[in-house]
């Protein structure tokens, strides 16, 4: 009995490229879906860790304030680098602090600058128009005196001179108490803080102006005790 030839037909399974196409998507979808869950687990870390840290410079920003009230304000710039909250239970956190004097320019820079000669004058200086010294608040109140000097806005030694000349003069010494008062009651403090999120680099930086009326007293003469109440 004779048999019927078998059918040749299309062999079973993938060809090789149909293998390395699938491989290829395949591998692609899970790059995509592996970078996606970096990137959401990255910025749940960066969330956290923001609180973290903000929660510590809130807290070393109180140590700050108490230092200074206790210690009372220095004369000298004060500061350190490169500390870790180990107390705290976070040396991987690290901060940096600086505590600094805040100081207005002397009456000679101003002038300078009202006058147009100094170096802080710039673009923005006397008679340059929009934006200059001559246009800020206290431009325009020294002005009124004669430009810090005693200008000559009543004609050469006209009654205008003589005005303007007291005027400077009483502005001149209030300025210049008013710029110790602010050098003896106000530090600025600026506390850094440095961390890492999965290897990379990460830092938040907080500014804060701590005062104390009371040290008006030095430059008041008791004032500033009055001030308190």
């Amino acid at each position: 009995m004779a048999t019927a030839p078998r059918r040749r037909g299309r062999p079973a399974g993938f060809t090789l490229l149909e293998v390395m196409f699938g491989l290829a998507l395949l591998g692609l979808g899970l790059t995509v879906l592996i970078k996606s869950a970096a990137g959401n687990i990255f910025n749940a870390q960066q969330a956290r860790m923001m609180g973290i840290a903000t929660d510590l410079a809130r807290g070393k920003m109180y140590e700050l304030e108490d230092k200074l009230l206790k210690d009372g304000f220095s004369d000298i710039e004060q500061h350190e680098d490169d500390q870790a909250f180990t107390d705290e239970g976070w040396p991987a956190i690290h901060y940096s602090y600086k505590i600094e004097l805040v100081e207005l320019p002397s009456f000679d820079t101003l002038q300078s600058i009202m006058t147009g000669s100094g170096s802080a004058a710039g673009s923005g200086s006397a008679g340059s128009g929009e934006g200059g010294f001559e246009n800020s608040m206290l431009g325009g109140m020294l002005s009124q005196f004669g430009g810090l000097g005693g200008g000559a806005r009543g004609g050469a030694g006209g009654k205008g001179d003589i005005n303007a000349s007291i005027g400077a003069s009483f502005i001149q010494s209030q300025y210049t108490m008013f710029q110790e008062i602010l050098k003896v009651t106000i530090r600025k403090v600026t506390l850094t803080l440095t961390w890492q999120v999965m290897g990379t680099d990460r830092d938040m930086k907080v500014v804060a102006f701590f005062t104390d009326a009371g040290s008006m007293d030095k430059v008041l003469n008791g004032l500033g005790r009055q001030w308190q109440r």
